[in-house]
């Protein structure tokens, strides 16, 4: 069969002109009809936590034995380990994550938040001193600046974190105000407290963007495009249960009593002896449990909240042309506080018998002693010490449970579940370093708000 020529619409052509044209329409009509979302989709490199729990335990137990033995000066430089142990054992792919920070620079902002503090604190007791009719609205007070405090402290201490953390040698970097996010933040919250938390959505929405447009990543600015919406739609049975729901078991409670019998309520609690088979002492029954439950009910449900927001806040973050994607769900949150929970419960019942074996024997020794004297000053001095000693290692031990037990676990796998989406946007980023202050960090930290290690 000879390439003899054929004729086409344009004139004669040859056969395998014909084919190859052939050819390229029907890749032409291949490439069209696959969906442009599909084409669209960026690459996702995955991100991992490579941190073990016998690992962390040994930088735990010394961190705690420093922080006895220096009576907690050595807690800043532990917290800069900690960062460091858990930024050293993150990736990006096959990139890792570096913490720069030190802990002598969380000891100078902690100082610097001491002269913040105490003169609040100082005038506050002598405002009380002077004057205790005024002391709710003196606590009022001193909670209002506390609550403005701690969201300075979100700032400026994410500001600082951010500035002492390095990938692919680049410091991530943050500007504007942190008094202005303050100022906002506290109105937002504020609002928050006022709505019983049907706002906290929007409120959350607001914040997050906030703290993004202002992050940096060399010359890539971040955003945030998560809508309250959202949020909403995947909380609201959640604050139904969390909220609600003791809202109207308390209500009915409160309405199904009779004002007689709250009139011999507050005069039994007044004498104080109630009558378990009285009509007060039902009433009382019925308030105590639904005081528990009203407790009770938004704990339980705290895994599944912290799940919920923690997905909707990565799904929206980002960063210049990156994204990041989550798919930490429910019922993996459920999984690590309720098996951590159990294992620190076991682990509480093994100190409870080791403690009461211990102190049997003990006890056994002391009294077999026919010069015993509980009065001697020695007695005395060595019984606190002992006291003391086992206060400290029940709860540094609850507290090491705790980061290897529940912490750690949250850790790996919440950025187990995490992506990036068009990583390769970054690499053209350019440097753009800045320095910040630990004080935020360290404000955070005296304040007690959680944003410590």
């Amino acid at each position: 069969m000879t390439d003899a020529a054929q004729p086409g619409p344009w004139g004669p052509r040859s056969a395998a002109a014909a084919m190859a044209a052939a050819e390229q329409a029907q890749q032409q009509r291949a490439a069209t009809s696959v969906p442009s979302t599909v084409r669209a989709t960026p690459a996702a490199t995955a991100v991992g936590f490579t941190g073990r729990a016998g690992e962390l335990f040994g930088l735990l137990v010394k961190g705690f034995l420093l922080q006895v033995v220096t009576l907690g000066i050595y807690r800043f430089w532990f917290i800069t380990e900690i960062r460091r142990y858990y930024w050293a054992h993150s990736f990006v792919g096959p990139e890792d994550i570096t913490y720069t920070g030190r802990g002598l620079e969380l000891l100078k902002g902690f100082l610097i938040a001491l002269a913040i503090l105490v003169p609040i604190q100082a005038a506050s007791f002598f405002v009380l001193l002077g004057l205790p009719q005024a002391e709710i609205v003196v606590t009022v007070v001193v909670f209002v600046l506390y609550l403005l405090l701690g969201q300075f402290a979100v700032y400026a201490g994410r500001r600082y974190r951010l500035t002492r953390t390095a990938f692919r040698g680049l410091r991530l970097r943050m500007t504007g105000s942190a008094w202005s996010y303050a100022f906002k933040a506290f109105g937002l919250w504020i609002l928050v407290i006022l709505t019983l938390g049907l706002a906290y959505p929007w409120a959350a929405t607001i914040m997050e963007r906030l703290k993004m447009r202002a992050t940096w990543f060399g010359d890539a600015q971040g955003d945030f495009v998560g809508t309250a919406g959202d949020l909403m739609k995947r909380g609201i049975l959640l604050w139904i249960l969390a909220l609600g729901l003791p809202l109207l078991m308390i209500g009915s409670v409160l309405a199904s009593i009779p004002a007689e019998i709250w009139r011999e309520l507050f005069v039994a609690l007044d004498d104080g002896v109630i009558s378990r088979r009285s009509a007060t002492g039902l009433a009382f029954a019925a308030l105590t449990g639904a005081g528990i439950l009203t407790i009770a009910i938004p704990i339980l449900l705290f895994p599944a909240f912290s799940a919920v927001v923690y997905r909707w806040r990565m799904n929206g973050t980002r960063i210049g042309g990156a994204a990041l994607a989550s798919t930490f769900s429910i019922g993996s949150s459920y999984r690590v506080f309720v098996l951590g929970g159990l294992a620190m419960f076991g682990i509480l019942v093994l100190m409870a018998i080791v403690g009461l074996v211990m102190f049997g024997g003990i006890a056994a020794v002391v009294f077999s002693r026919d010069d015993l004297s509980f009065d001697s000053p020695v007695a005395g001095v060595t019984g606190v010490v002992l006291l003391v000693l086992v206060y400290m290692g029940f709860i540094g031990s609850l507290w090491i449970a705790k980061q290897l037990l529940i912490d750690l676990r949250l850790q790996r796998a919440r950025l187990r579940s995490l992506s990036v989406l068009n990583l390769a946007a970054l690499d053209a980023v350019r440097a753009n370093n800045v320095d910040a202050s630990a004080m935020g960090d360290s404000l955070g930290d005296a304040v007690d708000f959680g944003f410590g290690a």
